[in-house]
C-alpha cells in the first residue's frame, strides 16, 4: 500500500533537493570558471611579435581555438607577404619596382587597401601618405650614418611624395605613379589590416571570444570572461614598466602609436620614427602618444600614427568622423598630460593609473 506523504515532509524534500541542485549547480559554475584556459600563442610576424589569446572552457573548445589561431596566424603570414617592403618577392616590392616601366597589374585586395590609404590621406589633410617611403629610407639612412640629411636631400624626397599621385585603373586592375622614382609603403596600415584579416578567420572557426596583438595593433574580440571585457593598457610613454591609464573593451580595435617605440639620437636631439611626410621631418615631441579606439583595426592603425602628427588638430577631426575615438598624451613643458576626443570618457571605461 502506498501512503500519502505529510505536506511538511514533501516541503522538506522538496527544499532539501532543491539545495542540492543549486550546490551541484554552483560547484559545476565554480568548476567550469576553473577550468577555463586562455589558449594563447605567440609568433614573430610582420617585423613584430603577434599574440592570439582566446578562453576556452572545454577540451573540445581549447581544440578549436587552438586550430582557429593557426588559421589565423597564417593569414597573417599570407598577409604580410602581400604587403611587406622587406620581402622583395612581396606585391608591394614588386610594384614600387615595375611601375617605373608603367601602369602594373595587381590584385583587388592590393588596389583596395591602397585607395582605403589615399581616402585617409586627404582625411587627415595629408598627414597619413603610404608614399613617405623615400624619407622613410632617407631618414633610416640618417640614422646608420649619424648624419643629418641636407636641405637638398630632403627637397628631392619630399619632390617624390604624395597620395595624389597614385593613379588607380580599377576596370584594368592597375596601379600607376605618375612621379618618377615614387614608392609605396603600406607599413602604417598593413598591420592593422592584417589584425581584421585574423578576426575574420577567427569568427569563421566559430571562435567569439579572443585578442589578437599585432604589436600594439589590437581587436578585443567578445569578452575575457563571461563577466568581464578585455582589459587593455596604455603604456607609459617615458616608462615602459608603467601603465598610463587602461581601458574596458568588447568588439573593438586599439591601437597605440608614440614617439617612444623607436627613436634615435642624433646631435645631441632625439628624433622620432614617425616623419611627418608634409614636412619631411620626424614628428617632435609635443605629442609623444596616440591611440584610437574603432571598430576596424586597419582605421585605428592609420589613425594612430596620423594623430601623433597632428597633435591637438588631430582631435578635432577625429571628433567629425564616425565610430572613432582618441586619447592623445602630451608633453607640456615635461608634465604629461591625457586628452581625448569628445564623448570617450561616457563610452569607455577608463582607469587612469
Amino acid at each position: 500500500m502506498i501512503r500519502a506523504i505529510p505536506m511538511n515532509i514533501k516541503k522538506f524534500l522538496i527544499l532539501t533537493a532543491s539545495f542540492f541542485i543549486s550546490v551541484a549547480a554552483l560547484f559545476f559554475f565554480v568548476r567550469a570558471t576553473r577550468d577555463t584556459v586562455m589558449v594563447s600563442s605567440t609568433r614573430f610576424l610582420m617585423g613584430t611579435v603577434v599574440e592570439i589569446k582566446s578562453p576556452a572552457a572545454s577540451v573540445e573548445e581549447r581544440k578549436r581555438a587552438q586550430d582557429a589561431i593557426e588559421k589565423a596566424f597564417k593569414e597573417i603570414s599570407r598577409v604580410e607577404g602581400v604587403f611587406s617592403t622587406f620581402k622583395i618577392d612581396s606585391e608591394i616590392s614588386r610594384i614600387n619596382r615595375e611601375t617605373v616601366n608603367g601602369p602594373v597589374k595587381t590584385t583587388d585586395e592590393v588596389l583596395g587597401l591602397v585607395e582605403r590609404s589615399i581616402e585617409f590621406n586627404k582625411k587627415t589633410e595629408g598627414a597619413f601618405d603610404i608614399t613617405v617611403k623615400p624619407l622613410v629610407e632617407l631618414w633610416r639612412h640618417a640614422r646608420a650614418s649619424q648624419r643629418l640629411p641636407t636641405d637638398v636631400e630632403l627637397k628631392s624626397a619630399l619632390g617624390r611624395i604624395g597620395s595624389k599621385h597614385i593613379s588607380i585603373n580599377r576596370a584594368d586592375k592597375t596601379i600607376e605613379f605618375t612621379i618618377y622614382g615614387m614608392a609605396i609603403d603600406l607599413g602604417g596600415v598593413a598591420k592593422g589590416y592584417a589584425t581584421s584579416q585574423a578576426v575574420r578567420v577567427l569568427k569563421e572557426c566559430g571562435i567569439q571570444n579572443a585578442i589578437v596583438n599585432s604589436g600594439g595593433d589590437m581587436y578585443c574580440l567578445g569578452m575575457r570572461s563571461p563577466a568581464s571585457q578585455w582589459r587593455v593598457g596604455i603604456q607609459h610613454p617615458r616608462n615602459k614598466n608603467k601603465i598610463f591609464a587602461e581601458l574596458k573593451l568588447k568588439d573593438m580595435a586599439i591601437d597605440t602609436s608614440g614617439d617612444y617605440e623607436k627613436f634615435f639620437t642624433l646631435e645631441g636631439k632625439r628624433y622620432s620614427h614617425i616623419i611627418d611626410p608634409r614636412t619631411g621631418y620626424p614628428i617632435g615631441d609635443d605629442t609623444v602618444s596616440s591611440t584610437i579606439i574603432a571598430k576596424d583595426p586597419a582605421v585605428a592603425d592609420m589613425m594612430a600614427t596620423s594623430m601623433c602628427v597632428l597633435g591637438l588638430k588631430g582631435l578635432k577631426i577625429v571628433n567629425g568622423m564616425d565610430g572613432i575615438d582618441a586619447i592623445i598624451i602630451k608633453n607640456n613643458n615635461g608634465v604629461l598630460e591625457m586628452l581625448a576626443s569628445a564623448g570617450i570618457e561616457r563610452k569607455y571605461d577608463i582607469v587612469k593609473k
